[in-house]
């Protein structure tokens, strides 16, 4: 009987408690963030971008160009406009100011989110520095007669803005084209031949991280840029491990050093104590930032932040010091016995 009586005054304590939290979240005000007016900027820009190239954002399950099976889930929610707010954000957490350089890798995996990321970028009016590999991922932009490098020159031409990349790799397996066959790389070649971008030829892969840094020291300065953006899986950023080689998702600030063991090029600005920005895993930045397939523009959680009330905020801390009263007298009075 006493130890019913016990589970029935615990229970009670607990109901009153949820009760409370469902009370106080009725109370939580949502606030817009600091960079909501470049935000929703960077997405409207972003969704005229989608405008422009249509359909084809979506490629087929395999090509002669496509490097790796990828998902086409993934490929279908990547087109949503807020991930553009979500590299903004990413961008000022790293301390970007306008006019900076920024360094970009990207392949053709993930057309969509390469223009998010080149729809922040332009609206935060920094420079990027730009080296793309053609290769894409099943669904991606692994359509010979339209690769990404055919979707960056229909967006310059329409206006949406002067970036394009300045160099341009195969893609694929060591950077190369391992594993593609000869007339995927033929296709590859001829797309970079209608580009216009110049090709950066590499034999071994360090060779290929090389010659990226080199670049990007040069167009600033001679000095590595402080922000690394990386779209998509291209061999290069993770270096001889491949995919295997750990690189945390998302923003990377400061030295960490379970990221600089591989070789690979965000190594070597985690190495020297710079950020880098990793978009891969589509999924688990979506479930991060509350995005899903038809979000609202401008309504994922990158746009507004929580605040409490002063008067909640007194609230919950006075009822957190009356539980705790009464969970001393009720071990004084062994109700908990």
């Amino acid at each position: 009987m006493l130890i019913m009586k016990r589970r029935t005054i615990l229970i009670n304590l607990a109901i009153i408690n949820i009760l409370f939290l469902i009370f106080c979240r009725q109370y939580i005000l949502l606030q817009k963030s600091n960079l909501y007016g470049i935000e929703m900027e960077a997405v409207t820009k972003t969704i005229t971008a989608q405008k422009i190239i249509g359909s084809k954002l979506i490629g087929e399950e395999y090509t002669p160009i496509t490097t790796t099976l990828g998902a086409h889930d993934a490929k279908i929610l990547s087109q949503e406009p807020d991930f553009a707010a979500v590299i903004v954000d990413m961008l000022s957490r790293a301390g970007v100011q306008p006019g900076d350089v920024v360094a970009v890798n990207m392949s053709g995996s993930f057309p969509a989110l390469n223009i998010a990321a080149f729809s922040a970028i332009d609206t935060m009016r920094i420079r990027p520095v730009v080296v793309s590999s053609v290769g894409a991922s099943s669904w991606g932009a692994n359509r010979a007669n339209y690769t990404w490098l055919d979707m960056e020159q229909s967006l310059v031409k329409a206006g949406i803005w002067q970036w394009k990349s300045n160099a341009v790799t195969i893609g694929g397996g060591q950077d190369q084209g391992h594993g593609l066959s000869e007339e995927g790389i033929a296709d590859i070649h001829l797309a970079i031949a209608r580009s216009g971008v110049p090709f950066m030829n590499s034999t071994y892969l360090t060779e290929a991280i090389d010659k990226r840094i080199a670049l990007y020291k040069e167009a600033n300065n001679g000095v590595l840029p402080n922000v690394l953006i990386n779209v998509g899986g291209n061999h290069v950023i993770f270096g001889e491990h491949g995919h295997d080689a750990f690189l945390r998702q998302g923003l990377t600030r400061g030295y960490r050093p379970s990221l600089v063991i591989s070789n690979g090029l965000a190594a070597e600005f985690i190495k020297t104590n710079r950020a880098v920005i990793h978009l891969i895993n589509i999924h688990r930045l979506a479930a991060e930032y509350g995005i899903y397939n038809g979000t609202q523009p401008g309504t994922s959680k990158v746009f507004y932040t929580t605040m409490l009330p002063s008067g909640l905020k007194v609230g919950i801390s006075g009822w957190i010091i009356g539980m705790l009263l009464l969970l001393y007298y009720g071990k004084r009075k062994e109700w908990w016995q």
